[in-house]
């Protein structure tokens, strides 16, 4: 990681965009990937960090020791292709994913952003995962309010009635830690 990824600035909020999946299971919930559904076993199996520590520069290593000593972190995680700026213990609503159960533990993997009042690691796109550890888990399934959508023809008698309802997942944010790097 060079230096120029790692610069002073202000906390900002975060814009909600829409893309894909991508959730990693966590150490603790990796012994129910054999009985987890095939999507989720292919994340768990791949290594959640590097063979080859990175070396860093000396300043480098003064920067994120300095952004380690701050009280409180927040970090802007990319979960299901969207991007959430979360704190610890915040709680996020998302679209349903049919592959968690309540409890399981999620290693959050994709950080764009990391930081504190006084520091930020941007990422490009990502942020190192040696630097951090994020870790959330599933607290509820809660089913959003239905929908009454009626479709009408004009200058008929018919018309047609359907009902939606949205699903959604919400998850804690356990644990946001910055490593101490050498």
């Amino acid at each position: 990681m060079s230096l120029a990824s790692i610069r002073l600035a202000p906390l900002r909020a975060c814009t909600v965009r829409s893309c894909s999946s991508n959730l990693k299971l966590s150490t603790a919930a990796r012994s129910l990937a054999t009985t987890a559904p095939k999507s989720l076993q292919k994340e768990a199996a791949a290594p959640a960090a590097r063979s080859n520590p990175v070396k860093w520069s000396a300043t480098t290593v003064d920067l994120v020791n300095r952004l380690r000593d701050q009280q409180k972190y927040y970090a802007t995680v990319v979960i299901k292709g969207r991007p959430f700026t979360v704190t610890q213990n915040d709680v996020v609503v998302m679209d349903r994913i049919k592959d968690l159960e309540l409890g399981d533990a999620l290693a959050l993997n994709q950080v764009t952003e990391l930081g504190s009042r006084d520091y930020t690691i941007k990422g490009r796109p990502y942020v190192d995962p040696s630097l951090y550890r994020i870790e959330a888990t599933v607290i509820e399934h809660p089913d959003g309010k239905q929908f009454t959508v009626t479709k009408k023809k004009q200058r008929t008698a018919g018309q047609k009635t359907t009902y939606h309802r949205n699903y959604y997942t919400m998850l804690r944010i356990s644990l946001i830690d910055v490593n101490k790097i050498q």
